[in-house]
């Protein structure tokens, strides 16, 4: 069927503005609705049979996305980042905006993963809160001993000697109710930390096991840090390159170019997946303490940029190249 009405929605939590335009651009009906299938029908429902629907993606948009697909409806779902932000920005012009991308073809897609990704990511989350939430509480602690003089080993923090030094304090008696909350809590995310970890990993293992096990190949990804990967690039298909998946990770630095003037930046604050970012950054350090071609391509960046942030980054984005290839021959990485 031949599109007919374009089909603009910024969805809200509480309401959801809409705009529907024909084919030459003219606006046939805008108005808002609340954030509801049954409400956007009653208004939309005599053009939505030969329409396309564009939804900006935000927090309130997956419900409506999911069932304007289950009732067979062309939908869209806009990559924010690629949208050009306007001077003048209300919910009818983003809406409008929508509407006219759909219509003249210019309208930046995003990518929406299936249920199981979801649902990983979502585990992903949660686990990397729990996670900064443990670090933030290791401060706190360290921070009330320092407070109340307590004499502590010379070891890493929360190392099994540093822990046990901690205990031996704790039974003295002589301590702050703070500090026993704090050490309370602590316990009590390192146990969720565990759970999730499990319950995220059997679940990475049941729908993706060959892709879990071939990132494992490559030196300096354990079976967490596989999860972060999967959860972040799975299906590797949609990437066309690896140069594509290096600037989706936030690898490589931006630069801007004007006539014979090329000025190299940094790499970018925010990126697409902070937590795909982190991962990468992560195998590199533990890829810099190894003997391997990375861990010597590591010390090389490391002595000539005298610099180790940037010696990781680079690392990192030879990393995206390997799990590129390994993912897309399947074949386990040899190096």
């Amino acid at each position: 069927m031949k599109t007919k009405y374009f089909i603009g929605l910024d969805v809200h939590k509480e309401k959801t503005t809409y705009v529907v335009r024909d084919r030459i651009g003219n606006i046939l009906i805008e108005g808002e609705a609340a954030t509801l299938y049954d409400e956007l029908y009653a208004h939309l429902r005599q053009y939505l049979g030969p329409s396309v629907i564009g939804l900006e993606a935000s927090t309130s948009y997956y419900a409506l996305y999911q069932q304007f697909l289950e009732h067979d409806y062309c939908v869209k779902v806009a990559n924010t980042l690629q949208i050009r932000q306007l001077i003048a920005k209300n919910d009818r012009l983003d809406a409008r905006r929508l509407s006219d991308m759909l219509r003249l073809g210019t309208f930046p897609t995003s990518y929406i993963p299936g249920k199981e990704i979801q649902h990983l990511r979502g585990l992903v989350n949660i686990r990397h809160s729990l996670m900064e939430e443990k670090v933030r509480c290791n401060l706190r602690i360290q921070a009330l001993l320092d407070r109340n003089g307590a004499v502590m080993p010379s070891c890493k923090a929360f190392s099994k000697k540093w822990k046990y030094a901690l205990m031996q304090y704790m039974g003295s008696g002589d301590i702050s109710a703070e500090l026993r909350y704090e050490y309370d809590h602590y316990i009590f995310l390192e146990k969720k930390n565990e759970q999730v970890d499990q319950e995220m990993i059997g679940y990475t293992k049941k729908y993706w096991k060959n892709e879990f096990m071939l990132i494992q190949s490559i030196t300096g990804f354990g079976q967490v840090l596989s999860c972060y990967i999967i959860a972040n690039i799975y299906p590797i298909e949609r990437f066309p390159s690896s140069k594509k998946l290096r600037r989706y990770a936030g690898v490589v630095p931006t630069f801007h170019e004007s006539g014979n003037y090329t000025s190299r930046g940094r790499i970018p604050k925010n990126s697409s997946r902070k937590l795909l970012r982190w991962a990468l950054i992560e195998a590199a350090n533990a890829i810099a303490k190894t003997n391997t071609k990375l861990g010597k391509y590591y010390r090389k960046k490391k002595k000539q940029k005298k610099n180790a942030g940037i010696a990781k980054v680079a690392v990192a984005s030879s990393l995206v190249d390997i799990i590129y290839k390994v993912l897309t021959t399947k074949k386990p990485y040899m190096g």
